[in-house]
């Protein structure tokens, strides 16, 4: 076998492999689909998920944008990261699945739950379905092979996008966008 101490998280739940190209041999992104490497740090990091950064304020609650319009509710399940502000504008305007029905909140805390992934038969090892999620405390959690990382929500704060776009400044919001457009055209 060539598991490594890579291939399993904390849990001890092993993970996908996914490929790692060079930017030379990368080609477009496939919005539909999530890097789990760069999900679950970005999860585990509580960094924004479309630049990779930290909030500006370490002790400020982290934003999630999640697609729907009911309200984020306290303990909802997500394996969508944080965003920050500006990203949420962008994610909102270029995102088709946030286009139309999308909800923000601010939460105290984000701990890890379970993951998604698809769950083996103990047997034969053979996949049993599609993804599902799994709490880590969970029989199966030993029989899954990740590909997201789920946290609980706590401490939830609904958030009005336009009103925080606003507290931002346009200039700010303007060069923000303009700096995470940089991120993504560079070579």
């Amino acid at each position: 076998m060539d598991e490594s101490h890579l291939d399993r998280d904390s849990w001890g739940v092993p993970w996908v492999r996914p490929a790692l190209l060079p930017k030379s041999r990368r080609g477009e992104p496939r919005l539909r689909e999530v890097h789990p490497y760069r999900q679950r740090r970005a999860m585990r990091d509580g960094l924004c998920q479309v630049c990779a950064r930290l909030p500006d304020d370490p002790a400020a609650p982290l934003l999630f944008l999640l697609r729907g319009s009911s309200p984020i509710r306290e303990g909802e399940r997500t394996a969508s990261p944080p965003v920050c502000v500006p990203c949420a504008g962008i994610s909102v305007q270029l995102c088709p699945r946030l286009r139309r029905h999308h909800v923000a909140a601010t939460v105290a805390s984000a701990p890890a739950w379970g993951v998604t992934g698809i769950v083996h038969d103990p047997a034969t090892l053979q996949p049993m379905g599609g993804d599902e999620k799994v709490a880590y405390e969970s029989l199966s959690a030993r029989w899954v092979v990740a590909a997201q990382l789920v946290v609980e929500l706590h401490g939830v704060t609904p958030v009005d996008l336009e009103a925080e776009f606003a507290r931002l400044g346009r200039d700010r919001l303007e060069a923000e966008f303009a700096r995470v457009e940089a991120l993504t055209t560079a070579a």
